[in-house]
C-alpha cells in the first residue's frame, strides 16, 4: 500500500510515543509499503542523522511540518508554564494545519491511505479524514478509567484528575472532531475495550482492539534470570511514581503479604509526584527495609534488574498500553496486576496474576494483590513457568507482526468495505 502516515510524535532511539510512530513507520516501510510520514519539525534532526546512514528501509520518506501559529503557541503555553499540556495544545493545532499542507504538496498524490498513528490518543484527534482517502486510526487508547470504588484510595487531587478526565472522556461522544474522524474512518483501531466504549457507538463496527507497541529484543538469546536458592521474594515497579500508577495498593498489598509470612522485597524505579507520599506510606506500613528506592536508572541497567526479580508488580488504575509490562515479559519476569487496562489485556495465566476489580474494594484489591504475592512466593516450579510463559507471551509483540496484522486487516477492508476514493495519478516526488 501506499501510505501517508500522520505521526505527530515521531524519533528513533525513543520510547512512549516517538517511538512508537517511529517503529510503525519503519516496520511498515520494511514490509514493502510505500510510506510518507508527516511529523513535526522537534526531532528533524534525529530522524536525518538516521537517514544518512542509510539503513533505513526504500519507500520511507519524512515530510517535516510546524506551521507559524503551531509554533507560536508552543512557545506561548510552555513560558505560561502548561508543561505537558503545551504538547497537546500544539499537536491539536498542527492537526488543523495538515489537511491544508497535505493538500498544498500532495495534491496528486495516490495514497491508498492515511493512517493516524500518533499520538495515539482518543482525546487527540485528526482531520485527515477530510482528504477523501480512506483513514485509518489508532491504535487509540485513553478511554481506560478507574472503578470509583478504587479512587477511595486517590488524594483530592487524584479525584479531581480523573473526575475532569471522565468528563472529557464521556464528551467526545458529543465532541465534532472526534465525531468528524470516525465518520471518516475506514478502521478504528483501540488499544482496549474501554476505549472502544469511549468512542461514539455508531461507529463501534468499525472498531477492533489492537495492540500500539512492540519489542525488537527479541532477536537476542532469551535471557537466563537468576533464580533465587531461598530468600526473599523479589519485587519490582518501574514506572513514573503517579497517584493512578496503584502503588499505594501495591505497598499495602506487600506489607498484608508480610503479615501472612512471605519473605519479601520490593525495588521501586523511577520517580514522580507521588513519590513523598509513597515513602511516607511505606514508613508507616513498616516497610523501610523491605523497599528500595532506586530512582530513574540507565535502560541497561532496568534490564539487569528485571532479570534479578521473580515479579513485576504493576497494579496500575488505567494504563492503555503497558510497555514496562512487554519489557518484563522480554525479560522472563511474570507480572502481577489488577483487572484493569493494558496490563490485563497483555496478561494472562500463562504469565502473570490478574487480579479481578469488579464490584471490589480497595481493601478487596489490596488483599487480592496480597494473594497473589502469596502464591507466587509459594512455589519455584510455578515461577518457572510463570517465567517461561512470560517469553512466550512476549513473541506475540514482535514489530513486524503487530505492524504486519493491522495492515493486513486493512487491507481486507479495503478490499471488502471501501468506496473508490477520489484520486489522480502520483508524482514521483513531493511538490516543493
Amino acid at each position: 500500500m501506499k501510505i501517508l502516515m500522520s505521526a505527530f510524535a515521531c524519533c528513533p532511539g525513543k520510547g512512549s510515543e516517538e517511538g512508537v510512530g517511529w517503529n510503525w513507520a519503519v516496520q511498515a516501510a520494511s514490509q514493502g509499503h510505500e510510506v510518507a510520514v508527516l511529523t513535526q519539525t522537534c526531532d528533524r534532526r534525529a530522524i536525518e542523522a538516521e537517514i544518512a546512514k542509510g539503513q533505513l528501509p526504500e519507500g520511507l520518506s519524512f515530510d517535516f511540518l510546524m506551521p507559524a501559529w503551531p509554533a507560536a503557541l508552543r512557545k506561548v503555553s510552555l513560558k505560561l508554564g502548561m508543561g505537558g499540556m503545551s504538547d497537546h495544545l500544539t499537536h491539536l493545532a498542527w492537526q488543523f494545519a495538515a489537511p491544508g499542507h497535505v493538500r498544498k504538496h500532495y495534491r496528486q498524490a495516490d495514497f491508498d491511505i492515511v493512517h493516524h498513528i500518533t499520538y495515539g490518543g482518543i482525546r487527540h484527534p485528526t482531520l485527515l479524514g477530510r482528504l477523501a482517502l480512506p483513514l485509518v486510526l489508532g491504535p487509540l487508547g485513553g478511554g481506560e478509567r478507574a472503578p470509583y470504588r478504587l479512587r477511595r484510595s486517590y488524594h483530592w487531587r487524584g479525584w479531581l484528575y480523573d473526575l475532569l478526565r471522565d468528563i472529557h472522556t464521556w464528551s467526545l461522544k458529543l465532541d465534532p472532531i472526534t465525531r468528524l474522524a470516525c465518520a471518516d474512518a475506514l478502521a478504528i483501531y483501540v488499544e482496549t475495550p474501554q476505549s472502544k466504549s469511549a468512542l461514539p457507538r455508531r461507529h463501534h463496527h468499525k472498531i477492533s482492539v489492537h495492540t500500539e507497541i512492540g519489542t525488537h529484543q527479541l532477536n537476542s538469546p532469551p535471557p537466563s534470570p537468576p533464580r533465587r536458592a531461598g530468600g526473599p521474594l523479589r519485587l519490582i515497579y518501574a514506572g513514573r511514581f503517579l497517584y493512578w500508577k496503584g502503588m499505594n495498593m501495591g505497598l499495602r498489598a506487600v506489607a498484608e503479604a508480610r503479615a501472612r509470612g512471605v519473605d519479601v522485597r520490593l525495588t521501586m524505579v523511577g520517580s514522580g509526584p507521588d513519590e513523598g507520599a509513597w515513602r511516607r506510606l511505606a514508613g508507616e506500613l513498616g516497610l523501610g527495609d523491605t523497599v528500595d528506592w532506586r530512582g530513574w536508572v540507565p535502560q541497561s541497567e532496568l534490564i539487569e534488574l528485571y532479570r534479578s526479580h521473580d515479579a513485576l508488580l504493576f497494579p496500575s488504575l488505567h494504563d492503555s498500553s503497558g510497555n514496562v509490562v512487554l519489557e518484563a515479559f522480554v525479560n522472563a519476569v511474570p507480572v502481577i496486576c489488577l483487572d484493569l487496562g493494558g496490563p490485563a489485556e497483555m496478561t494472562d495465566a500463562s504469565c502473570g496474576m490478574v487480579v479481578p476489580v469488579e464490584g471490589r474494594s480497595v481493601e478487596d484489591c489490596v488483599g487480592g494483590l496480597a494473594g497473589a504475592i502469596e502464591a507466587m512466593n509459594a512455589s519455584a516450579d510455578f515461577r518457572e513457568r510463570l517465567s517461561r510463559g512470560a517469553r512466550a507471551q512476549a513473541r506475540r509483540y514482535r514489530w513486524a507482526d503487530v505492524v504486519r496484522a493491522l495492515y493486513g486487516d486493512v487491507e481486507h477492508r479495503l478490499r471488502n468495505e471501501a468506496p473508490v476514493p477520489r484520486r489522480v495519478p502520483r508524482p514521483l516526488q513531493l511538490e516543493q
